[in-house]
């Protein structure tokens, strides 16, 4: 019972967690409208997996070294930032070039990324964003028995995994959905601008939080 418990409460606390916006939501969202389906659920297995990732850091205590170095935790605030601001200024670059290319927009859309491309910039932008390691180490600080087995935390990993792996494939499916890409197709310019500025404000919001 007690096992049921910690899950229910793990549940509950990472639902609300993996369901804010933020860099991983993002993404996925960009990668259903920008591309097609298939592509948008790799989006979403590469953050899901990162998560599972993480879950392990959390409950093998590898993210108390965070709190004991703080110094780490601020150089992954740098490297995470910056990648996050990379994504950011690439999208503006990117669309300021499609719209001095004019015409030529519909065959940039056209040109997708690999699926272990998307898999793996998903995976990495999740890993090192600060941002979700936070959510992980207040999980773990307030649901977390003091004495947990490896079934337990096995447990959790497998709960945490799947609650995000859901909710991105829903952005997924939602996002790539013909009417969603049609109100996209009309206000892709501006659309791509503001996921840019995110992008950029995630970023610099990291480094200097």
């Amino acid at each position: 019972m007690e096992y049921l418990m910690v899950l229910l409460h793990v549940a509950l606390i990472w639902m609300l967690a993996v369901a804010t916006p933020g860099a991983n939501v993002l993404l996925t969202i960009n990668t259903a409208l920008n591309y097609d389906r298939k592509l948008a659920i790799f989006s979403a297995f590469g953050v899901s997996s990162a998560i599972l990732l993480w879950s392990f850091f959390g409950g093998s205590g590898l993210v108390i070294l965070f709190s004991h170095f703080p110094e780490l935790f601020g150089f992954m605030k740098v490297i995470g930032g910056s990648y996050l601001l990379y994504l950011g200024i690439r999208q503006i670059y990117l669309t300021r070039k499609t719209k001095r290319l004019g015409g030529l927009a519909q065959g940039h859309q056209m040109i997708s990324p690999s699926k272990r491309k998307v898999f793996i910039s998903a995976f990495i932008t999740s890993i090192l964003n600060p941002k979700t390691g936070f959510f992980v180490v207040s999980l773990f600080s307030v649901s977390m028995p003091e004495n947990m087995s490896a079934t337990m935390i096995l447990a959790i990993m497998l709960t945490m995994f799947t609650i995000t792996l859901c909710w991105h494939l829903f952005l997924a499916m939602a996002f790539s959905h013909e009417s969603a890409k049609s109100v996209y197709a009309r206000i892709s310019g501006v659309m791509d601008y503001i996921t840019g500025g995110l992008f950029t404000i995630f970023g610099i919001k990291v480094m200097t939080s």
